[in-house]
């Protein structure tokens, strides 16, 4: 993937060029269709997702919690503070991603400020929202 594509993505707009270029050849852009189950609560995770388009539903306990759309990302809580999945994750729509791999997503955090402050303020976010 390109700098420029990654530049049009909320997640990655924020970082700095030299970053965008540093993790644009580890970045894949996916597609896949409504219905596909893109995380497993309770499995492990390798992936990091940023929503280039579409909607997904987070599941907790079976329960939906939270909806993700456009611009969230989601998946960084396994990489960074376990290993598990904290929620599962199902397209409701057709949805187009990003995906980096766990290597590639830790290399960022640790060499761009602006990613390791965006994931840290997002999950204590999500560990601090009850479930209802």
């Amino acid at each position: 993937m390109d700098d420029e594509t990654l530049a049009s993505v909320p997640f990655f707009s924020a970082l700095s060029p030299a970053s965008r270029r540093a993790v644009a050849p580890y970045a894949e852009q996916i597609e896949l269709p409504a219905g596909t189950q893109l995380t497993g609560e309770g499995k492990r995770g390798y992936l990091f997702f940023v929503i280039k388009s579409g909607t997904a539903k987070v599941l907790q306990d079976e329960r939906e919690v939270s909806e993700l759309g456009e611009g969230d990302f989601f998946g960084e809580i396994a990489l960074l503070e376990t290993s598990e999945r904290t929620a599962s994750v199902i397209a409701k729509t057709a949805i187009q991603l990003v995906v980096l791999t766990e290597p590639a997503f830790k290399r960022l955090v640790e060499t761009d400020a602006a990613a390791a402050g965006e994931c840290e303020a997002a999950m204590r976010e999500r560990w601090a929202s009850p479930i209802s």
